[in-house]
């Protein structure tokens, strides 16, 4: 029994010390809710290279975290492309690492050491000049 007991908490440990909070907590990808401020029957939206057609506004869609900002291209009938870009910031959900290097490095690598800079962004759309 004790061994058992022994080699359950050592697992529990392992388990533990190879875990990183903001990649659990969080996730690899976080949601963002995109807005028309031009009232837009349809829309199509590419982001970082996925495209989303016949999307009405709001339209929630989850992205992925990491080092690199996020590109998006938003276009309607009628209306000029719109481009933007989501840029990320640091997630304080990661210190709950504190000194433990393992973790916060899975982190990093999983990009959950970021997250979006905000969680709402509203488009603009203009008329096309002919």
């Amino acid at each position: 029994m004790k061994k058992t007991l022994t080699i359950f908490i050592i697992a529990i440990s392992c388990v533990m010390m190879c875990s990183s909070c903001a990649t659990i907590f969080c996730g690899t990808r976080a949601k963002i809710t995109l807005d028309s401020t031009t009232p837009v029957e349809k829309a199509t939206l590419t982001i970082d290279g996925n495209k989303y057609r016949n999307i009405t506004f709001p339209y929630a869609v989850k992205i992925r975290r990491g080092f690199d900002h996020t590109d998006i291209k938003a276009e309607a009938e009628g209306y000029e492309p719109v481009y933007f870009q989501v840029y990320k910031n640091f997630n304080p959900v990661s210190i709950i690492n504190l000194c433990d290097i393992l973790a916060w490095g899975i982190d990093a690598a999983t990009g959950a050491i970021t997250k979006p800079e905000k969680k709402y962004y509203e488009i603009e759309f203009e008329k096309k000049k002919e």
